[in-house]
């Protein structure tokens, strides 16, 4: 075994690895990053024996005087088999959408810190350095080496920069450094100084000595292609197309509608398959047409210094990669299609097929007759527990009548005994009289299902008694507002403005209260949650006829099948989601194993053609390729999908709110969100997100220092993945960072209840009775909502006993004492669905 792991090992060294992808990133506006840039790579190059005594000031110039920052791909003159792509940083640091591009494609980040001492005594890094190690972190921080930039603090500029501090100075420079890099990066990091030529040889040394650890676990369990060339093959016959890049997605074998788009780069990360499906930033998902293998750019031959001498092992590998460049130029001159030798191809039967929504079967929504074990089911006797004298035997018990009830609350309440509301809390009797009779009113209104419902079935267990509380004998104690709301008896079946007078008085009194808090609404929904306000000539269970009561959110039943929206048709759900993700990971591991026919390994140079791309979408890709090769922006990404990511689905994202944003975000409020895979914008369902329940309350705004749960309809993916949540800024100017999260599963039967709350005013209080008004205004939604249990703000349960007068005043019930100054509440629950997205290409930018 040790012998067979030490071959394993020397395989994978004598392998020619893909160029480590080196990103710069200045913490801090003060270094200079072109001087460092051209110094990295001068010292990759010529390494530190070129360059010493006042050499070193004649190549500093020479290295000022260079052009613009580029991604550049340099050989390491001490180890030519190692190579470096260097990455120049954004342009704008305080661009978030940039630096997450950056994120996507780092192997290894070179943090640059200002050696020099913070005029205002700061820690070295300014708010756009802070902002994009915030989005480093939430995308998964690649491993980090620290460079100290310019420790003589003395001056600014190159040439202050280029004089070597004393070792006093360093060493003070280096202790700043660490401080300012603890609040940022966790753990312990080396932290180098990039001042003089030998610096920069001792940077390079670390580089190769030291390669970088494994990238994120998100970007190991799939293939990156970071895009060097992109080339767009239009049809002959191709016509325009129309506006978007996903219009084209289909379910046959072929590609879509569109010419073919040509990528170049390194495989990076796991193997890549023909079989699998491309996402392409900006462009969207793909079918792979072929792989081709076209010769190395950066090959030892072709970009290898002339003065780097060659030992004998490069120049055998030299010689190997000049062969393989004949057998390529051979392989394409011979008529093969592509740019290189074709290397892979997608096997018909293996290919994962492009299709983003679910076409549901006709017929499937229509009524079938019932199955005989259905029938079987439905008349099967189901038992149920009765309140029945102690000690009566079974056969006693089926001789009550389902009518009768043990005891009577009314009777007892009158003769002045105190009984336990926990028993019955609803006062039903045994059959759900009262439930039958708010059901029988729903149909004779015409309601089919859409009524309102207790989730109460039968078997269930009693609820726990509650103990007795004390009276606070502070009922005289009562707001300003309460004041103007009570009425004496005779004003109650006043006709006309008395009662309306009296409801807009109580409306007045709760703005008055909800005022005091000014326009911050999300201040108001915490401290008035979910109320609602019942109109005034529109009945209560024809405006709440989605709503139903819950006795409890954790053990109530709900089924998630029912009263779908017909988007659900159209999304992919899965039997058991663990299992399909880790067939997905195995199939992706052969691959990577290289026992898959169709793939290539990881580090190879491939040219990806890529079919059925529309030339809007082509446009947009070649011209970013373009940019990045100049240097103005970061280069793409392209990430190989596992299987079933490109079908739709529902995606529920664990989302905190980002530290320092303070604007509130609501729920279904737009926001752009970019993950390690794809960026798009979405009107994200908030929850919460409460373990152990099966049934989860939305919430109004996402608030600070609390974890939600986003859900929305997007393609499916496979954690660990991180996301990032931005507010969508007008054209022109940069987005802000509202939150951030991860992924969290893709499930549709997820039930987010949206609660809605009534509240009534106790007009009159004796002891555990009390007559609320302005709750409802119709005695028959009183018996309508009847089934459904009250609480207060004060913590006491109860229930509705009768209806009282003519504008909805009911007797209500409770476990305890109610104070006067209290306020009773009733809340409903509706289920709430993610918007349907208006793109299918989810892929903005």
């Amino acid at each position: 075994m040790r012998d067979a792991k030490r071959q394993q090992l020397l395989e994978k060294k004598r392998r020619i690895a893909a160029p480590v992808v080196v990103a710069v990133l200045p913490l801090s506006a003060d270094v200079d990053v072109s001087r460092f840039f051209h110094g990295l790579r001068h010292a990759c190059e010529h390494g530190g024996s070129s360059i010493n005594g006042d050499d070193a000031d004649v190549e500093t110039d020479i290295l000022m005087s260079a052009g613009p920052l580029h991604p550049t791909t340099v050989h390491v003159a001490a180890r030519p088999r190692v190579r470096l792509t260097i990455l120049p940083p954004p342009s704008d640091r305080s661009d978030p959408l940039a630096v997450a591009d950056l994120g996507r494609c780092a192997e290894l980040l070179l943090l640059l810190l200002h050696g020099g001492e913070s005029p205002a005594g700061g820690s070295g890094v300014d708010a756009a350095g802070q902002s994009a190690m915030a989005v480093m972190r939430a995308m998964g921080m690649p491993p980090v080496v620290c460079c100290v930039v310019g420790a003589a603090g003395s001056g600014s500029g190159a040439a202050a920069a280029a004089v070597a501090a004393s070792m006093k100075e360093r060493s003070a420079a280096k202790k700043r450094a660490e401080k300012a890099l603890a609040t940022h990066v966790a753990g312990e990091h080396r932290i180098l100084h990039a001042d003089t030529a030998a610096d920069m040889a001792a940077v390079v040394r670390h580089l190769v000595e030291h390669p970088p650890a494994a990238p994120p676990l998100w970007r190991q369990q799939r293939p990156g292609i970071m895009v060097e060339r992109a080339e767009y093959e239009p049809l002959p016959e191709e016509s325009a197309a129309g506006p978007g890049p996903s219009a084209e997605f289909t379910a046959s074998p072929g590609a879509g509608p569109g010419g073919t788009l040509v990528v170049y780069g390194y495989v990076r990360g796991a193997g890549l398959s023909a079989n699998q499906l491309v996402t392409v930033p900006g462009g969207g998902d793909y079918r792979i047409l072929s792989i081709h293998a076209p010769r190395d750019p950066n090959a030892l031959g072709a970009g290898r210094p002339l003065h780097v001498a060659a030992k004998p092992m490069e120049a055998e590998t030299e010689a190997e990669a000049t062969a393989a460049g004949m057998e390529m130029d051979q392989g394409a001159a011979s008529g093969d299609v592509g740019p290189g030798r074709l290397i892979a191809q997608p096997d018909p039967e293996e290919a994962d097929q492009l299709v983003r929504e679910n076409v549901p079967e006709p017929g499937a929504e229509e009524q079938t007759w019932p199955t005989d074990e259905e029938m079987a089911a439905a008349t099967a006797p189901r038992t149920r527990r009765r309140k029945v004298p102690e000690g009566t035997s079974e056969y006693q018990a089926a001789w009550i009548l389902d009518g009768e009830d043990y005891g009577d609350e009314e009777e007892e309440e009158e003769e002045g005994e105190e009984e336990d509301f926990g028993d019955d809390p609803y006062g039903m009797d045994a059959d759900g009289a009262s439930t039958s009779g708010g059901r029988a009113a729903g149909r004779q209104r015409g309601d089919s299902g859409g009524g309102m419902q207790m989730d109460l079935e039968e078997g269930d267990e009693v609820a726990p008694e509650l103990q007795t509380i004390p009276d606070d004998d502070d009922d005289a104690g009562t707001d300003a507002g309460d004041t103007a709301m009570l009425m004496d008896e005779e004003g109650n079946g006043e006709e006309g403005g008395g009662y309306v007078a009296a409801l807009e008085a109580v409306k007045q009194a709760r703005r008055a209260r909800r005022g005091n808090l000014g326009s911050e609404q999300e201040l108001a929904q915490l401290e008035f949650p979910d109320e609602v306000d019942v109109p005034l000539n529109t009945m209560a269970s024809v405006r709440f006829q989605k709503y139903r009561g819950l006795k409890s959110l954790r053990t109530s039943a709900w089924d998630p099948k029912e009263s779908l929206p017909a988007e659900y048709a159209r999304v992919f759900a899965f039997e058991n989601f663990k299992r399909a993700h880790k067939r997905a990971r195995e199939a992706q591991q052969r691959t990577t194993q290289d026992l898959d026919p169709c793939g290539v390994s990881s580090g190879s140079y491939v040219a990806i053609r890529i079919g059925g791309v529309s030339p809007s979408a082509a446009a947009r890709v070649t011209s970013h390729v373009d940019a990045a090769a100049a240097g103005s922006v970061v280069p793409l990404t392209v990430f190989g999908l596992l299987q079933h990511e490109a079908k739709l689905s529902v995606v529920n994202f664990a989302l905190r709110k980002a530290t320092g944003y303070t604007a509130p975000v609501a729920n279904k409020e737009e926001l752009l969100f970019v993950t390690g895979l794809r960026s798009f914008t979405a009107r994200p369902v908030l929850s919460t997100d409460d373990p152990g329940l099966d049934k989860h309350r939305t919430e109004k705004f996402l608030h600070a220092g609390q974890q939600a749960m986003a859900s929305v309809y997007a393609p499916i993916m496979y954690p660990p993945l991180p996301l990032l949540a931005f507010k969508l800024a007008p054209p022109g100017k940069v987005a802000q960072l509202a939150a951030l999260g991860r992924l969290s599963s893709c499930d549709p039967d997820r039930i987010n209840l949206k609660r809605i709350i009534l509240t009534g005013i106790p007009s009159r209080v004796h002891r555990r009775r009390a007559t609320v008004r302005f709750m409802f205004h119709n005695p028959d939604d009183v018996r309508w909502f009847k089934p459904v249990e009250l609480f207060t703000k004060y913590g006491r349960r109860g229930r509705i006993t009768e209806p009282l007068g003519t504008h909805g005043a009911m007797k209500c019930l409770f476990d305890s004492p109610l104070q006067q100054r209290d306020t009773v509440c009733m809340a409903l629950y509706k289920r709430a669905f993610p918007v349907w997205p208006k793109d299918m290409g989810f892929a903005e930018r």
